[in-house]
């Protein structure tokens, strides 16, 4: 049966963050996704993971979300930065279970030279793998749509398949999110067949509004069975805003266990 993960960045925000690890486990999630888990000492979210039976499955190496950046890892000049962010996540995720580290580029604004900066993000990215290795640690990477991130350093996920293949680390893989695929190449399916052996995750939200299972375009029942078909035994995170009310948004997840209040 597949697993599935909230983003506690995007569901249960009609609670307080604190709050939202006890309401994922009790609507049947095992394992939780956070963005920026770092208000937290490693030590105290470890304990509300435990008391909660829940397994941190992704966190983003540290950097300035809120003043616009959306990354480190191809801006020139940011890479002592870039070096003491990933240090700082996989310090931290030593600490919580080692979740996979999300290793965001940046915005490669009209100034800088695209190619170099790709030249800048392998370089560096090879780097934090051989750092994330020494600790069993998965790297991941996840080509963002233009609509949304129109300065990024990749949008398709052929260009992320690239890189990876190029830099041939194991602990490199890709993050599939079919947002993302959809608003900027559609053919979902064969994308994922396609990307398959390099995807590390997998993450749904619907098109157009990014609202959950059942809101959009994507039909999830028949890419749900394909993906099992390809023998997904991964977590598959839940990135999307809900239409309603988290709990009130739920009903696709019933085949999967998901939804059900149940007590800890």
């Amino acid at each position: 049966m597949l697993k599935f993960d909230p983003n506690l960045r995007w569901l249960f925000t009609e609670l307080p963050m604190a709050e939202r690890y006890t309401a994922a486990s009790q609507a049947g999630f095992k394992g939780v996704e956070v963005a920026f888990p770092y208000d937290y000492k490693a030590s105290e979210l470890n304990t509300i993971l435990k008391n909660n039976d829940l397994s941190l499955v992704q966190i983003l190496a540290p950097f300035d979300w809120d003043g616009g950046e959306r990354g480190l890892g191809a801006l020139p000049g940011r890479e002592q930065e870039f070096r003491a962010s990933i240090e700082a996540a996989i310090e931290f995720a030593i600490q919580v279970g080692k979740p996979m580290i999300h290793v965001m580029p940046g915005n490669i604004t009209a100034e800088l030279n695209r190619e170099h900066c790709l030249d800048l993000f392998k370089k560096n990215l090879a780097w934090a793998a051989e750092q994330a290795a020494k600790e069993g640690i998965t790297l991941i990477l996840e080509p963002c749509c233009a609509a949304r991130f129109p300065d990024f350093l990749y949008h398709r996920i052929g260009e992320g398949v690239d890189v990876i293949r190029e830099l041939a680390y194991q602990n490199i893989k890709l993050c599939f999110d079919t947002f993302h695929i959809q608003m900027e190449e559609g053919a979902i399916t064969p994308k994922l067949i396609e990307a398959f052996p390099y995807i590390g995750h997998i993450q749904v939200g619907n098109v157009p509004g990014r609202h959950e299972p059942g809101t959009g375009e994507i039909f999830f029942p028949y890419l749900f069975s394909q993906i099992e078909k390809l023998g997904w035994d991964k977590w598959i995170g839940c990135e999307y805003t809900p239409s309603g009310p988290t709990l009130e948004t739920l009903a696709w997840g019933a085949p999967y266990g998901i939804g059900t209040p149940k007590k800890i």
